[in-house]
């Protein structure tokens, strides 16, 4: 006999599958994903993201035990045959190559885990948990770096303005009678937006809130990252552009107590949003057969997008195809073979990789003709390669050329590291986001050549502009 979907919800509710189907349907489920935890553990703890993916996925798990061993109606219940299934399903797709992205992978994982679980509130709140603890902060850094602060420098213009400063923006830079004055450092406004949505979406889980107003609580997290970025970029520009004097401690105060601010905002708007839940004690979760429609247009997107990604075969590294500059700022630069890891990198790079010796320290330079996600910041490979890395204002060097600045620390030893992407037309960006996003809007700008330079901190003959 044929039953609708509803009716097979209703025969599971009340004649739930034994304990031992669940606990295999788990087990084939773990194991259908070793790839992927195999994955997901490598790029925890090989340094090359911060590794706050892990504090999401133990919150999700934690929350999901006290679900699963609780009481009541809103007590997680599994339901093997879909997990069942959507291990089946991932399993095909490893084995077809139909996704080439381990994070593609993972995020259907959290797809079937979401179908496969049902309970009457928090599960949105669970879901976004999941989501989080990708191991995603570089990629997000990558991509939604650049934006976030062109808008938290575009606000801090407008409140300067206001407070009778005149100012210019220049990209994520304010100009100050005629002088450029950096604001916001790479990853500060990446790191809060993770936190906040971190804090909204265990929230969410924690009050329970439905799908709805997890969506509303996520939404309103951006928007008070936002708004909190530009309010920092702000106050950070006064010492910045010598109008005040202050210790440089107060630089990290201040970013808390924005922080903080945004913080307790969403707390406060979590509250409203659960004591408006609270007043319809009727959850009408949707049909089974419309989640499944949403699911399964999710997969698609993600299964259809890694293919776009892909689509472009990487061009191999060619020996002699580009004609690398003899001298940088006077100082000859000598070849210098490509490291093991820089030759694995180099295979799926699309475009050219060359090494040098300049004076006591060291130049990379790639060329590509192509916005890519491979031509990612230093400092995610100096990570990688056990490097502790903090960001450092922007550098002017003695020709008048701006860099991106960090430090590099590891084994007692300090590099400074300058890095620079040219088109070119001659148009640098200072960082790898701010680049990508130029290339994506005006390929015809391209090749664009990234150079990074490492000296050490005390010490170093080699000195960038001066000739």
């Amino acid at each position: 006999m044929h039953f609708p979907i509803s009716m097979m919800s209703m025969k599971e509710r009340l004649h739930p599958a034994p304990r031992w189907v669940s606990v295999v349907a788990g087990v084939g489920f773990l194991i259908t994903l070793l790839p992927v935890l195999g994955w997901y553990v490598r790029r925890a703890m090989d340094g090359s993201d911060e590794p706050l993916g892990v504090i999401a996925l133990v919150a999700a798990v934690v929350l999901g035990a006290l679900g699963v061993c609780g009481g009541g109606p809103n007590r997680i219940q599994l339901h093997p045959c879909r997990l069942l299934l959507g291990a089946l399903v991932l399993g095909v797709i490893q084995n077809s190559d139909l996704v080439r992205y381990p994070l593609a992978i993972a995020m259907l994982a959290v797809a079937v885990i979401s179908l496969s679980v049902s309970m009457k509130r928090g599960k949105a709140g669970l879901v976004a948990l999941l989501v989080l603890s990708m191991p995603v902060m570089a990629s997000l850094d990558f991509y939604a770096g650049y934006p976030l602060r062109v808008v938290a420098a575009e606000i801090s213009h407008g409140l300067l303005t206001v407070a009778g400063i005149e100012v210019e923006r220049a990209g994520v830079m304010l100009i100050d009678g005629g002088r450029l004055v950096g604001i916001d450092p790479p990853c500060a406004g990446i790191r809060m937006l993770w936190t906040a949505s971190f804090v909204a979406a265990f929230l969410a889980a924690r009050m329970r809130l439905g799908w709805t107003q997890t969506v509303g609580l996520m939404s309103l997290a951006v928007v008070c990252v936002v708004i909190g970025n530009g309010v920092r970029a702000a106050l950070v520009f006064l010492p910045e552009s010598g109008r005040v004097e202050w210790p440089e401690s107060l630089h990290s105060a201040v970013g808390l107590v924005v922080h903080g601010g945004v913080l307790a905002a969403l707390f406060g708007l979590a509250s409203r949003l659960d004591a408006r839940g609270m007043q319809d004690t009727q959850v009408r979760p949707l049909p089974w057969s419309r989640r499944a429609a949403v699911v399964v247009v999710a997969m698609l997107l993600v299964l259809g997008g890694s293919r776009v990604v892909g689509r472009h075969p990487p061009k191999a590294v060619v020996e002699g195809e580009v004609q690398w500059p003899a001298t940088l700022d006077g100082i000859p630069l000598v070849p210098l073979q490509l490291g093991p890891m820089e030759v694995r990198f180099a295979r799926s790079f699309p475009g050219q990789i060359a090494r040098f010796q300049w004076g006591d320290g060291e130049v990379i330079m790639r060329r590509t003709d192509r916005a890519t996600r491979m031509m990612h910041p230093s400092g995610d490979c100096l990570r990688a390669a056990g490097y502790r890395v903090e960001s450092e204002p922007v550098f002017l060097d003695g020709d008048g050329r701006w860099w991106g600045a960090s430090t590099a620390r590891r084994d007692g030893r300090q590099w400074d590291v300058h890095e620079r992407y040219v088109g070119s037309a001659g148009e640098a960006s200072l960082d790898a986001s701010a680049w990508y996003w130029k290339a994506v809007l005006h390929p015809e700008d391209g090749p664009w050549t990234a150079t990074t330079v490492l000296m050490p901190a005390s010490g170093s003959v080699a000195v960038l502009g001066k000739r």
